[in-house]
C-alpha cells in the first residue's frame, strides 16, 4: 500500500466532517488530481491519460463490486483529500473462492485531512470472510495495518537483483538517479568490458540444472496454464480467466519498464513445467513480475529464466523473493536482496492466517502493485 502525505500549514478552523464512500466515476478527475499533488509534487489537474487509466484500474475489474473497490474520503464541502485505491480479484483461500481486494495507492492531503485518512485504515478492518492485501506498504502503512490486524507474508518484502553485466548495471543506475532517464550510451560504453568479464567468470553456472528450455507463450495459452502452476498453493489468485486477461492487459501499458513479455519453460520431454512474465528491456533491466512453477521444479526453471535473461542482453533482472523460489535463488552468482516494500494480508479466516505466517500464499506481480503504471509513470 503505497503511501503519500502532503505537509501543508494545518488548518486550525473547526473541522469539518466527512464519511468513506466508494469511489464513482465522477469521482476520477478529483483523485488523479490529488495522486498527482502528493505523488508527483504537481498541484494541477491531470491530463485524459492519467484519468482513463485511474478509471480502467479502479473501476474496471470483471471482479469489481463497490465494497471491494476504491474508498474514497469525501468532506462535507464535497471535496476529496483522502483515498485508498483498491483492485478486487478473487482469491482461493484454503479450498474456498472468497472475495479478495489488493491494496494499493494510499494518499492523504495530511494536515488538511487526518481523519480522512484514519476512517480509510479503519475501513480496512476484515469483518467477513473475505482477504486483503498489499504488497507495496511503507513502514507507516505497515504499522497502520498490523494496527488492526494485518500481518506481515513471509520474504515477499525482499527484491532480488540478479546481476549479469556490472558494468552495464551501473550505468543504468546512474542515468536513473542523476540523468533521471535511460542512456543507452553509457551502456553501450562499458560493453566490451563487461563481454571480458562475462568470458572471464564462465563457469559460474556450471552448478545450474541443464534440460530446460525457455519458449515463446501466447496470452491465451497463459491464460490456460497459469492457474494450474500456482494449485498448490493454499492462498492463491483465483486467476480466471476474465480476470487474469484484464490484468494482462493492464500490465502491457506500462512501457516505461520494457515489453510485457510471457515465457515458458519446458522440460526435456517437452512439457510444462513453469512460466515467467517479465518486462523485456533488452541492454537494461528485465523486471519480472511472476515466477510460476510447478512444485519441485522451481530451481529448473529459476535456471532457465537466468540464462534467457542475459543471452537476451539484459544487463541484470529484478523481482519479488518467495519461499519457494529462495533454494534456488540461493544457487545464483551475482545475486543479492533488499528490502523493497512490506507485504502484508488482512483476514480473520483462521486457515488463511495460518497458511500465511508459513508462507504458503502465492501473491506479487500480477496479483500484486509492481505492474501499476502509478508507480512508475504519469511524470
Amino acid at each position: 500500500m503505497t503511501e503519500g502525505e502532503l505537509q501543508t500549514p494545518v488548518d486550525r478552523r473547526a473541522p469539518r466532517k466527512g464519511a468513506v464512500r466508494p469511489m464513482t466515476a465522477a469521482d476520477v478527475p478529483a483523485v488523479a488530481r490529488l495522486f498527482l499533488k502528493i505523488f508527483r509534487g504537481a498541484d494541477k489537474p491531470a491530463d485524459s491519460d492519467l484519468h482513463d487509466y485511474l478509471q480502467a484500474l479502479t473501476l474496471g475489474s470483471p471482479s469489481y463490486n463497490a465494497t471491494t473497490g476504491t474508498q474514497v474520503y469525501q468532506q462535507q464541502d464535497g471535496r476529496i483529500r483522502s483515498a485508498l485505491l483498491a483492485v478486487p480479484m478473487h482469491f482461493i483461500a484454503c479450498g474456498n473462492v472468497v472475495p479478495g481486494r489488493l491494496l494499493g495507492v494510499f494518499m492523504t492531503d495530511a494536515n488538511k485531512e487526518a481523519a480522512g485518512a484514519a476512517q480509510l485504515i479503519l475501513a480496512l478492518r476484515p469483518k467477513r470472510a473475505d482477504f486483503s492485501f498489499c504488497d507495496s506498504a511503507s513502514p507507516t502503512s505497515a504499522n497502520h495495518m498490523s494496527a488492526i490486524g494485518g500481518k506481515p507474508i513471509p520474504v515477499q518484502n525482499l527484491e532480488w537483483s540478479r546481476c549479469f553485466r556490472p558494468l552495464g548495471t551501473l550505468a543504468g543506475r546512474f542515468s536513473l538517479r542523476f540523468l533521471r532517464r535511460n542512456d543507452p550510451g553509457l551502456a553501450m560504453l562499458v560493453r566490451p568490458v563487461d563481454a571480458l568479464l562475462s568470458r572471464l567468470r564462465v563457469g559460474d553456472d556450471a552448478q545450474q540444472p541443464a534440460g530446460a528450455n525457455v519458449t515463446d507463450m501466447s496470452v491465451s495459452a497463459f491464460l490456460a496454464h497459469a492457474p494450474r502452476l500456482i494449485a498448490h498453493y493454499a492462498v492463491r489468485p483465483l486467476w480466471s480467466e476474465d480476470e487474469l486477461g484484464w490484468l494482462v492487459v493492464l500490465a502491457a501499458q506500462n512501457t516505461r519498464l520494457g515489453a510485457f513479455t510471457i515465457r515458458s519453460v519446458e522440460d526435456r520431454a517437452g512439457g510444462l513445467i513453469g512460466a515467467f512474465v517479465y518486462y523485456a528491456a533488452p541492454g537494461r533491466t528485465a523486471h519480472v513480475l511472476n515466477i510460476l512453477s510447478l512444485p519441485g521444479r522451481e530451481i529448473a526453471v529459476l535456471g532457465a529464466m537466468f540464462r534467457h535473461l542475459e543471452s537476451t542482453g539484459h544487463v541484470e533482472a529484478r523481482g519479488r523473493a518467495q519461499p519457494a523460489l529462495m533454494p534456488g535463488l540461493a544457487l545464483q552468482r551475482w545475486l543479492v536482496f533488499r528490502h523493497r516494500a512490506f507485504a502484508m494480508a488482512l483476514t480473520r479466516i483462521p486457515e488463511v492466517s495460518d497458511a500465511v505466517a508459513r508462507g504458503d500464499i502465492y501473491i506479487g506481480g500480477l496479483a500484486g502493485e509492481d505492474w501499476s503504471r502509478l508507480m512508475c509513470d504519469f511524470r
